[in-house]
This record gives C-alpha cells, sequence and structure tokens, in this order.
C-alpha cells in the first residue's frame, strides 16, 4: 500500500513528466511556427468567400448544396446564398464538386507534443487532452497551424471514498485553477459513490461537465457523470454478483458478452438520454481487431507510420499501433491484455465477435434513443494521431450509425464539451459550420455521407482561416527521453522455476514446464540461444520440447576440473540454458534458467 508521503511524490513525478513534455513540445513547434509565419500571413485573405462545394455543416441532418461559406479573418461570417455577390475586396475560391466538413474534433487523447502536425494534416483541428496542459501551450495552440486547439481537463481532482465535503470542495477549486475545459474524475465505483456524487455537483455549480471511467453505468449516471469514458460500466451493472466477482477475477474472457440484457439497456440509456449522457466508446481501441476493416485500417497506419518525415513517431509507439489492428482488449487472466485475434482458440474469437456485437447494437441504440456519441480516439493507444478519429468514425458506422451521425459525434457533439452542464459556458465555437464560429474547416474530394472513409479523402485543411500548409517536417519534434508506452503494453517475461529443473544425459526429447510471469500468445522460449516451438498454457505457463540434442552429453563439464577419473562432478553439472523471448511490440528477454544435465 502507497503512503500518503508516497502518492505526493508520484502526483509531483506525473506532474513534472508532463510539463517536460509540454516543454520540449512548445520549443520544437515554437521554432517551425515561427518559419512558417510570413507565408501563413500571405495566404490570409481579410474576407474570404467559397462557392460551389457541398457544405456539412455538423449541425443539418441535411448536407447544404445551395450555400456559399463568408470567412472574414478566422471567424465564418455566415452561409449565404449561392449566388450572393462577393463582398468588396473578397477572395473568391470555387470548389465545385468538394466537399466542406468542420474542423474535426477528437475528444478522448492522452496529449504528447510530437502529435500536433500529423492530427491537424488529418483535419483534427481540436482536441481534449485529458491532462494539464500549460496555459502557454493552450494560448499559442488556438491560432497555430502546427497543433490542433488543445483544450483540457486540467488537474485531476484527487479524492477518494473518505474524503470529506469540505476537502473535496477545496480539490474542485484547485482544479478551477488550472482553467479546465472539463472534469476528469477518478473512476466510478459504488464505495466512491458518495465522495462521486458530492463531487460532481460542486463541478456542476462552476458549468463543466464530468468525465470519467464507471463500475456501475446507471449508479454513475444518478451520481452525476455527464459524458461515460467507454461502455463496460453497463455490462458490469448487468453482472450478476458471482459474475462480478468472477469478472473482477480475470475469469470473464470480456465484458462484452453480458451486454446483452436489451430490455434493462434500454431503460438505462433513456434514463442516460433524459439526463443529458454522452457516451465516450472507443471502439477503434477497444474492438479494431475484431472489424471487418482491420487490415485496411492497418494498411493505412502502416502507410502514414513508414513517412519518412515522421522520423520522429516512436518505434515503440508505431510497433504497438500496428499490432493493435490485429489484437482484442482482454480482461481474462487466459491471456496477456492484447492477444493476437489470430492466434485465439475458435470458441474464444467466437465470444469476443459476440461481444463486440453486442456493443454495436448498444451504440446503435444509444442514438436511435435520442443519445449523442462522442467520438474520441484514445491516442495514442488509440491509434495514429489524426487517423485514428477517422477509424473511430468507421467503427461508428459499422454500429449502425448514419455517416451523418458519425459525422457530428467527430464534431458538433463533441464539441458540446465545451458547452459545460446545461450549456452555461456558452457555445462551442469549434465543431461546426455556422456565424460565429471559427473558420476551421476541412475540404473532401468525395462525399463523406455516400462512405464515412471519405473523410479521409483530404485536400485542405483550415484552421483559424488559413489553410493549412499540409505535410510533416522530421525537425517538428525530437524526444529527448525514451517515449511512453501505450496501455496494456507487454514487456520482458520473467521465469521463476523451470520443470524438470535437471534430466540425465541421452535422455529423449521432454516436455518442460516454465512457470513465472508475463508469458504471451507469441512468446518464444530459447533453449541455448535457439528457438524451439512453444507451447502457450497462459500468462503464468509456458510449455516446450526439450530438444534430445541439448541434453545428449553431460560434457563438456565447465565444473569438472582435470584430475583423477570420479563419477560424481565434484563441483558441479553441466546446464542447458533457458530463457523466454516476447517479440515486438514492445516485449523483452527473461532472465535465463538451467536445467542440469547429469551423466549416466
Amino acid at each position: 500500500m502507497l503512503l500518503l508521503s508516497d502518492k505526493k511524490d508520484l502526483l509531483r513525478e506525473d506532474i513534472m513528466r508532463i510539463a517536460r513534455r509540454a516543454l520540449f513540445g512548445l520549443m520544437a513547434t515554437g521554432l517551425l511556427a515561427a518559419a512558417l509565419t510570413s507565408s501563413q500571413a500571405q495566404q490570409a485573405p481579410a474576407t474570404l468567400l467559397i462557392r460551389g462545394a457541398t457544405i456539412i455543416d455538423g449541425l443539418a441532418d441535411q448536407p447544404l448544396r445551395d450555400r456559399a461559406l463568408l470567412i472574414e479573418g478566422n471567424t465564418i461570417r455566415g452561409l449565404v446564398p449561392a449566388d450572393a455577390p462577393a463582398p468588396a475586396g473578397a477572395q473568391v475560391i470555387d470548389l465545385s464538386g468538394k466537399f466542406i466538413i468542420p474542423g474535426l474534433f477528437d475528444s478522448h487523447v492522452h496529449w504528447d507534443p510530437f502529435m500536433g502536425e500529423l492530427l491537424v494534416n488529418h483535419g483534427v483541428t481540436s482536441i481534449l487532452a485529458l491532462d494539464n496542459l500549460p496555459k502557454a501551450l493552450r494560448t499559442r495552440s488556438q491560432a497555430a497551424h502546427d497543433v490542433p486547439r488543445l483544450f483540457h481537463t486540467g488537474a485531476r481532482p484527487q479524492f477518494n471514498a473518505n474524503s470529506s465535503e469540505t476537502d473535496i470542495s477545496q480539490q474542485i477549486r484547485n482544479w478551477l485553477d488550472s482553467e479546465p475545459s472539463m472534469a476528469w474524475f477518478p473512476q466510478y465505483n459504488l464505495r466512491l459513490a458518495r465522495a462521486y456524487k458530492f463531487a460532481a455537483e460542486e463541478v456542476h455549480k462552476t458549468g463543466f461537465l464530468v468525465f470519467s471511467h464507471t463500475d456501475h453505468a446507471p449508479d454513475s449516471v444518478r451520481d452525476g457523470i455527464d459524458i461515460l469514458e467507454h461502455v463496460w460500466g453497463y455490462a458490469e451493472a448487468l453482472m450478476s454478483p458471482d459474475e462480478l466477482k468472477a469478472f473482477q477475477d480475470g475469469k470473464m474472457l470480456t465484458w462484452a458478452t453480458r451486454l446483452n440484457d436489451w430490455s434493462k439497456l434500454d431503460a438505462w440509456i433513456a434514463d442516460a438520454v433524459r439526463r443529458g449522457v454522452y457516451m465516450n466508446p472507443t471502439m477503434n481501441y477497444e474492438w479494431g481487431g475484431v472489424s471487418r476493416r482491420s487490415a485496411q485500417r492497418e494498411l493505412e497506419d502502416y502507410r502514414i507510420i513508414s513517412n519518412p518525415d515522421l522520423v520522429y513517431f516512436p518505434r515503440n509507439m508505431s510497433d504497438s499501433i500496428l499490432a493493435r489492428n490485429r489484437q482484442i482488449k482482454n480482461f481474462s487472466s487466459r491471456y496477456d491484455s492484447m492477444p493476437w485475434v489470430d492466434k485465439l482458440p475458435a470458441a474464444d474469437r467466437k465470444e469476443f465477435e459476440a461481444g463486440y456485437n453486442n456493443v454495436r447494437e448498444f451504440n446503435k441504440r444509444w442514438v436511435a434513443a435520442g443519445g449523442k456519441i462522442q467520438a474520441g480516439t484514445d491516442i495514442i493507444t488509440g491509434g495514429v494521431p489524426g487517423l485514428a478519429l477517422h477509424h473511430e468514425m468507421e467503427m461508428l458506422v459499422e454500429s449502425g450509425l448514419t455517416p451523418m451521425q458519425a459525422l457530428k459525434a467527430a464534431t458538433s457533439w463533441s464539441a458540446e464539451i465545451l458547452e459545460g452542464k446545461n450549456k452555461a459556458r456558452g457555445d462551442a465555437k469549434i465543431g461546426s459550420i455556422r456565424a460565429g464560429n471559427f473558420a476551421d474547416l476541412v475540404v473532401v474530394s468525395a462525399d463523406p455521407l455516400a462512405d464515412i472513409s471519405n473523410t479521409k479523402k483530404i485536400e485542405r485543411v483550415m484552421k483559424d482561416g488559413r489553410w493549412v500548409d499540409l505535410g510533416y517536417h522530421p525537425e517538428y519534434y525530437t524526444f529527448t527521453q525514451r517515449p511512453r508506452s501505450l496501455a496494456a503494453a507487454t514487456f520482458a517475461p520473467v521465469i521463476s522455476a523451470i520443470e524438470p529443473s535437471k534430466v540425465t544425459e541421452g535422455a529423449p526429447n521432454m516436455r518442460v514446464v516454465l512457470e513465472g510471469s508475463g508469458f504471451m500468445l507469441t512468446s518464444l522460449v530459447r533453449v541455448n540461444g535457439v528457438s524451439v516451438k512453444t507451447k502457450f498454457i497462459d500468462p503464468r505457463r509456458l510449455e516446450f520440447e526439450m530438444p534430445a540434442s541439448a541434453i545428449e552429453r553431460a560434457t563438456p563439464n565447465p565444473y569438472f576440473a582435470p584430475g583423477p577419473a570420479q563419477s560424481p562432478a565434484p563441483i558441479g553439472y553441466r546446464a542447458v540454458s533457458v530463457h523466454v523471448f516476447n517479440p515486438p511490440p514492445e516485449g523483452g528477454t527473461s532472465n535465463t534458467v538451467h536445467q542440469l544435465v547429469l551423466p549416466k
């Protein structure tokens, strides 16, 4: 158990880590911004009229085909008739055959400074960072073209089940000092319910929304959550006490197979929708590996990651992102955190696919009931920054949402975060194409309402009233520390025992068992440095056949000194070295254990 002083030290280290990352991001992106300032100024007319394009404003249920878009400086002045005369001195652009959508908003980001131009190049002009970002960085981001508009949760309120109301109120006041856009709470559970409810009430008084994980979604809705982070809290609420204990003990492959009592779920969804609660399901991160389009998305990820100008994209992250297209989020102690789908037994794969179908159906019912989904990616774990949001929209359409609804999930519905509780903080100035909003736009060459994948066919991005110079710059960012790992990454395993621990020379091939921790479906046992066929039993147990050639002789014995002939070795016996290799992503090599080879 951590002492209070230990927790404070860990919190202090976390804050310092975020500050260092933000400082390095400011230094790197600041240099690039200075180089681009003069060229950007030249391409920013005081007034711009865009004609000919089909406009999808993020608000209406139908596209606008008979309107032109008028922009003054960094602000949208309005949608005018298609044949309206251009204001004096205005630049006029004809984008006939093109489609204009609002700048995209990723509502679930674990920020890292290297992400900036990746996001903007994919039309993501705003993000919500689950972080406490420096004010200077947030201010600069509003007009900069190499980074999206940065909104953040601020310093996470620190309260627990034993916190007094006075302490919680002080935590909320401290949180407000960080100028947040939304509150990110600790994970809701029944033990925390009292403190959570009071904290939510305090946040709501200030006009902000509450976002968090939850282990019981219906109760957390009652107690003040506004944005549900992932779907699993509804499945847990349906579990019997025995099922819930089994899930918590790692005896259930996935929670999603329990998401199937639709009479209860429909009632809970109706209650959440009535209260104005949003769902942030992170589909691509959790379920992308069983999607019918996973192979295509892996190829798209690779095409971005392999760009030579993205030399700064960390290899450990890129390898893990590519692998996620073939993996599935697992909750059972039978496998590691992210097992490879094609290595699963048929019955387990079928169970994951059934769970995926349940989650898709849940999302569909949520929107059919009038609820709103916010498209969030959970990057960097959720995919390539920027591209992941397009993949998330595709996954929402796979769930039964229309392309228009998926677009709203990545624009206006997510932007409502900034409007606060009951719109207490006023209209969001992003996420839609309407008068008074910032001129953040994406121009695509094909109709996204015909195929949501067309959002990736980006020809232009406008941020803050200026066209972005699309492309990547190898000098954009330099890591001065080892990049962090993705959530649920697997590292080097550990061997604690080998059985049998000794054999007699000349024995035939024999089954050997390794016990330890961190074993994976892809783990490889190596005998004297050479890989052998390995059977995965579970994350704590592997089996393999010891080759007869490795134990054919008890010699040469390094412990047997020259001298008179003796039967026993006075000091010891020759040994075969055994270790386990977990291949990338991440992965690593275990400690080495030895099997003794005894003379006959």
